[in-house]
This record gives C-alpha cells, sequence and structure tokens, in this order.
C-alpha cells in the first residue's frame, strides 16, 4: 500500500478452522497472486495482493512474485512511488481549525496516547500534538509490527522492476489517492483512533492474525477485515477505488504485458477487482504457492 493508502488497506463470513502446523490442500481462492488473461487469448498479466509494511512475514510470496514481475512490460502499483508529494500529503493532513490534536481527544484517550507513547517510542503524547489521528493511528499500528526489511514488500517490488529496467506506472494516482483521504471526514478519523487508544491490546491481536492471513493467502478473509473496517465508507475506500483500478489495469493489459500489485483487501469480494476483471471479459486464474506461510 501507499503512503495514503495505510488507513485503506486495514484488511459472506468464511470461517477457515485451520491448523498453522499441518500443511493443507489450499482452496483455490487463497492465493495472493492471480493470473489474468483477455477470454479471447493474448498476453498474459497479473494481479498481486500486497501490504506496505516491512514485515519479514509478509515476504513469503515474494520470490514468487518477482518471478512474474520479470515476465511483464508495464508494472504498476496503487500509485507509483515517484510521484508521491510530500508537501501535498502534508497539506492533506493540516489539523483543522488551528486546534492540537489534544484538543480535539478526550482526557483519556490523550492520557493512553501518553502511555502508549512512552512505551512504543520511548517520548511521549507531545510528539503528536500536531499530527493528524491518521498518522498517529498509522505509527501505533506499525509499532506492533517488525521492521525488518529495508523497504516495505510494495516499495521492494516497485524496485525490483524498475532495477530491471520495467516502465512503472500505477491503477491510481497520487491525486487520486489525496481526494480519497479528503472524502473521509475528520470525525471519522478521530473515532478510528480513539478506538484504537482504546483497545490497543485487541488491535494488536487483530493486525497479527491479518498478518498470518496474508501469509496463508487468504484475500477473502482479507476483504472481509477490510470491508469491516470500511464501515460507512466502503463506496470510498473500497469500491470506487476498485473500479478505477480495475478498469485502469484494463486499459493497460489491453496493450501490454501487466503485473499490477495492490493492497490484498482490494481483490476478493463481489465488487472487488477479480470479480470486476472477471466481469470485463478476462479470465482469472489463481497461482498457488504450494505451501503455507503461517507462523
Amino acid at each position: 500500500m501507499s503512503y495514503c493508502a495505510y488507513v485503506f488497506h486495514k484488511i459472506v463470513i468464511i470461517c477457515y478452522l485451520l491448523n498453522a502446523l499441518v500443511v493443507k490442500k489450499k482452496k483455490t481462492q487463497d492465493s495472493l497472486l492471480w493470473k489474468i488473461e483477455p477470454s479471447t487469448g493474448g498476453q498474459a498479466s497479473y494481479l498481486f495482493g500486497t501490504m506496505h509494511v516491512r514485515d519479514l512475514r509478509a515476504f513469503g510470496w515474494l520470490d514468487l512474485a518477482m518471478q512474474y514481475v520479470a515476465e511483464c512490460e508495464v508494472f504498476a502499483t496503487e500509485f507509483d512511488f515517484s510521484e508521491t508529494d510530500s508537501e501535498a500529503l502534508a497539506a492533506a493532513l493540516e489539523l483543522p481549525e488551528g486546534k492540537d490534536l489534544e484538543q480535539w481527544l478526550s482526557p483519556q484517550a490523550w492520557k493512553n496516547l501518553n502511555r502508549y507513547a512512552e512505551k512504543k517510542f520511548g517520548s511521549n503524547a507531545e510528539a503528536f500534538r500536531h499530527q493528524h489521528p491518521m498518522s498517529v493511528s498509522t505509527a501505533l499500528s506499525m509499532a506492533f509490527l517488525l521492521e525488518e526489511s529495508a523497504h516495505s514488500l510494495d516499495e521492494t517490488l516497485w524496485q525490483h522492476a524498475r532495477s530491471l529496467g520495467i516502465t512503472t506506472t500505477g491503477v491510481e494516482t497520487f491525486a487520486d489517492q489525496l481526494e480519497t483521504l479528503r472524502q473521509i471526514p475528520f470525525e471519522q478519523h478521530l473515532k478510528g483512533l480513539t478506538w484504537l487508544l482504546k483497545n490497543h491490546g485487541r488491535h494488536k491481536t487483530r493486525l497479527h492474525k491479518m498478518m498470518r492471513r496474508y501469509a496463508d493467502g487468504e484475500i477473502q478473509a482479507l476483504y472481509q477485515s477490510a470491508k469491516k473496517d470500511a464501515k460507512g465508507m466502503r463506496k470510498i475506500l473500497l469500491y470506487r477505488r476498485n473500479e478505477l483500478m480495475a478498469r485502469r489495469f484494463g486499459e493497460i493489459a489491453a496493450e501490454q504485458s501487466l503485473f499490477c500489485a495492490v493492497g490484498a483487501g482490494h481483490l476478493a469480494g463481489g465488487k472487488g477487482m477479480l470479480r470486476l476483471l472477471k466481469k470485463a471479459g478476462f479470465k482469472v486464474k489463481p497461482i498457488l504457492s504450494g505451501k503455507r506461510y503461517s507462523v
């Protein structure tokens, strides 16, 4: 995921009664990597569900993904990382009305932030006083995960493509993602941060469960998580973006072979990219890793 997509990609309830220590036959939908072909024939393209994390538990599919990146003419992430506009992002994340974060949070939420800042960052809430609630939520969430790689998974794939001389692009633009961010009410960001500060332990458990599901390619479960977290904002955060990205995927794939890496929560579901591409006339087929990665 991109910088702005941290908040998006918080990943039919499907119950997987799995024993992580026992290798089981994977269902066909349990894959992060999909082959996408025109129904009339032609060159294949690929869709891969990724994460914007540096935790190596998310890197189990990396070698397989890299094999298919090398076969393609174009590599796309949600937006091309070379488009990042730090000044525009900072402007979009300014606190409204000249207030600082303490003035927006309840006294108890601010107290909780101070406690978690001391525990996770060796600082205090003052370090976050002038930061947007989304930025604070992201920082606290990332603190639960390891930072074992120099770059996040999607950035690693992007850099690999560029090292091979492959053209890079986005199925969205940076401006598209900023516009999505602007459409999320500030109160929604405050509500999310307040919940996180109140339910710190539950959030940590959910993140680690999400990591296990990602490692095993459980895109249906990841979609359900994204759908649940986007409650009330699904059209903005998921469905409209899925339509835009699927349309752009089809446009590129009609001309050149494409490897496209987007947040894993965008793949599955009735309005997910796989379904949309199938409706657009593409054949979709999972590429299975052949093993499970649960830790």
